[in-house]
């Protein structure tokens, strides 16, 4: 039905409207859809065909999304924190796409469950309604397990029968969507487990500290007892909740008892190969920026966050003795520091852009210059200089985990060497010139604010001090 509608005159219309919405308007609606089905009144709306054009207008959107407490929200509680907008690259297990949830749901409803999943569903939605918290814990769970059962035995089915995993794969739309179905099928199994256990983790809370580990390690034991299968799901779950991930290796140390084993190595590898899907993909991300972009944030939130998880994992791999990862770290750090350096590579160049001169001469083997000061600077350029050595200030502090500290020292030396100069060049300037400016041009302020980024805001001050004493004295 809702297929049939979007080939038509008016499904065309709404889709073209739906996909120009922005992100704020396409919560409202998503946020008044979620209403009317909680109360009923979704009845003859193609919910589905606007949940799917309104779905990459929330692709953007990062972390946890306002929403109402609809069937298939708490549903998926088990596997919230594992969730992520868009996945670049290989499937990777205890990483499911948000685009995955539909259609694993339309699944269950129309082929795997069709005579009990709509009834469980609509039970949910009156127990929300009703407020009625126990009777809605207990036919979440009988939904979550019931869910759970079905998806596996599709998924072994699928497994042993060509025909049938190529119908399966036709349906949930692909070998990504379908590997996201099993991740989603073992944690629905531990649904009660994984949702203590989110209650005894809080949210990216600081550090994994022994209270958190020992939750951890009960959950996982307890999984490993009744469900050996789905128990590398408890870390992998877990992870999603950590202000720092590379600190669920330490679950490896809780578990050891002072020697390693087979099933400890094989819970490494697996956390170990989670953890570089997120490094890689980050990693990803920064070279994504060509250099000489206006604006170098992001590449610093996402530098910063590359050299701690890369710090945080070698040091916690040491400590449970994870083997067979130094190699792939130190490419990784490298791939980094050469988009690094491309990165710093302009800043010379963009720097005596910014900052306007006239050549005096060439002497020996130096071009001595003047500083011009009639010349008004070129904002843009500005603003890159600005952006690139707020960039290096941010990221500076972390430049030693991804070994490229010596290129931040050696560009810091070409910036001090090269300002120096180009102050001095100023106060004579400004000492020569005749008749006197009535206030001091604004490259003055431009070279002060590099100067204070470099060295301090004392610095710059004593600088415009400088020049100050310069525009009174005469030639």
């Amino acid at each position: 039905m809702e297929k049939e509608f979007g080939d038509t005159r008016e499904g065309a219309k709404l889709r073209a409207y739906l996909a120009a919405l922005p992100e704020s308007m396409a919560l409202k609606l998503l946020a008044g859809l979620e209403r009317a089905m909680i109360a009923g009144g979704d009845k003859g709306l193609p919910v589905d065909f606007i949940r799917e054009t309104i779905r990459p207008a929330l692709r953007s959107l990062e972390g946890r999304r306002p929403g109402f407490a609809t069937a298939q929200r708490l549903f998926c509680l088990p596997f919230e924190d594992v969730l992520v907008n868009e996945r670049r690259g290989r499937k990777i297990r205890g990483i499911v796409e948000r685009a995955s949830i539909q259609p694993v749901w339309d699944v269950l409803r129309h082929d795997l469950l069709p005579d009990t999943f709509p009834d469980l569903s609509a039970r949910v939605s009156r127990h929300i309604l009703k407020q009625d918290k126990e009777a809605l814990g207990a036919s979440l769970s009988v939904m979550r397990r019931s869910a759970a059962a079905a998806l596996l035995e599709a998924a072994r089915h699928a497994d042993e029968n060509a025909a049938y995993r190529e119908t399966m794969m036709e349906r949930l739309g692909g070998e990504g969507p379908a590997a996201d179905a099993r991740d989603m099928a073992y944690m629905l199994s531990l649904g009660d487990d994984l949702l203590n256990l989110r209650e005894r983790l809080p949210f990216k809370a600081g550090d994994l500290d022994d209270a958190g580990l020992r939750a951890l390690r009960e959950a996982y034991e307890r999984a490993l007892e009744d469900a050996p299968e789905a128990a590398p799901y408890v870390p992998l779950a877990a992870m999603g909740r950590l202000a720092k991930p590379w600190q669920i290796l330490r679950l490896l140390k809780a578990l050891q008892h002072g020697e390693t084993n087979s099933a400890g190595e094989t819970l490494g590898a697996e956390l170990t190969e989670r953890l570089f899907a997120e490094m890689e993909e980050m990693a990803a991300d920064i070279a994504a920026h060509r250099p000489g972009v206006m604006s170098l944030d992001a590449v610093a939130d996402e530098t910063v966050w590359l050299a701690n998880m890369s710090k945080g994992f070698s040091d916690e791999a040491a400590l449970v003795r994870l083997t067979g990862w130094e190699e792939r770290l130190f490419g990784l750090r490298q791939q980094v520091s050469g988009v690094i350096g491309d990165h710093l590579a302009r800043f010379e160049r963009d720097l005596h852009l910014a900052l306007p001169r006239q050549k005096a001469g060439i002497y020996g083997h130096g071009v001595v210059f003047r500083a011009d000061l009639m010349t008004r600077i070129d904002e843009a350029r500005a603003e890159k200089v600005r952006a690139q050595l707020r960039f290096v200030m941010e990221t500076w502090h972390r430049a030693d985990a991804l070994g490229i500290a010596q290129l931040y020292r050696d560009m810091k030396n070409m910036m001090d060497e090269y300002l120096t100069r180009y102050r001095e060049a100023l106060v004579n300037e400004l000492r020569l010139m005749q008749p006197k400016p009535a206030e001091l041009p604004d490259v003055v302020e431009l070279t002060s604010e590099l100067t204070g980024f470099l060295d301090g805001e004392e610095a710059g001050e004593i600088f415009r001090r400088r020049l100050r004493v310069a525009l009174q004295e005469t030639a």
